[in-house]
């Protein structure tokens, strides 16, 4: 993929538990009807967000998720819930924004995996391993596109995933123009406190 193509984009990579291996990359399309409902809730938000978030697939029963959502410095990340997953959360969900990746820990990789295991998430065999090694590898060769990265973490009826691959695309596409928006408004609120950031010039 050329560097033209890739900057400005937005990619999310889905680790699927059952199978254990990566679906992806997967190129977000513009944000659709479940996406606008989403971002309705987080937009308010000034912190954390936690609260049930529906979503649907056509000829399934629609679902909530129990979704909390945290805006850090370098990243956001949400943690999923769904009624019936015995242990840990149903997925995990990392969102690094292209804006922000000059922030980013170089222990993120090995942070996030750490985390999902801390959760309770589940993890087959060495797919601890593959998690942290694709992800490394990723942001090491894809500097100009913003990367999300969905864990699932819990077994579950192949009904519920589907609906939850679903509430990953929504929820990702949220993420970023909440994130987006909250930059915006930091970068605002920095320009109005420089020295004659908020004069007006008024005529003689």
């Amino acid at each position: 993929m050329k560097d033209a193509e890739k900057k400005g984009s937005a990619y999310l990579h889905g680790w699927d538990f059952q199978e254990g291996f990566w679906h992806g990359p997967i190129p977000l399309a513009r944000p659709g009807r479940g996406a606008r409902a989403t971002s309705r809730k987080l937009k308010d938000t000034p912190g954390a967000f936690h609260g049930k978030l529906r979503c649907s697939v056509p000829g399934l029963p629609c679902i909530e998720f129990h979704t909390t959502v945290y805006d850090l410095l370098d990243i956001g990340v949400a943690i999923i819930h769904v009624d019936g997953a015995s242990g840990g959360p149903a997925g995990v969900m990392a969102v690094i924004p292209a804006t922000r990746r000059k922030h980013l820990r170089a222990e993120f990789p090995f942070e996030l995996v750490t985390s999902v295991a801390f959760l309770g998430g589940r993890m087959k065999g060495d797919s601890g391993l593959a998690l942290h090694d694709y992800i490394e590898e990723v942001l090491r060769t894809e500097l100009t596109s913003t990367q999300i990265f969905a864990i699932e973490t819990a077994e579950l009826s192949p009904e519920v995933n589907i609906v939850l691959s679903e509430h990953f695309e929504h929820l990702s596409a949220a993420m970023m123009e909440w994130l987006a928006a909250k930059d915006a408004a930091e970068m605002y609120e920095s320009e109005l406190s420089q020295p004659g950031g908020d004069e007006v010039c008024v005529a003689a």
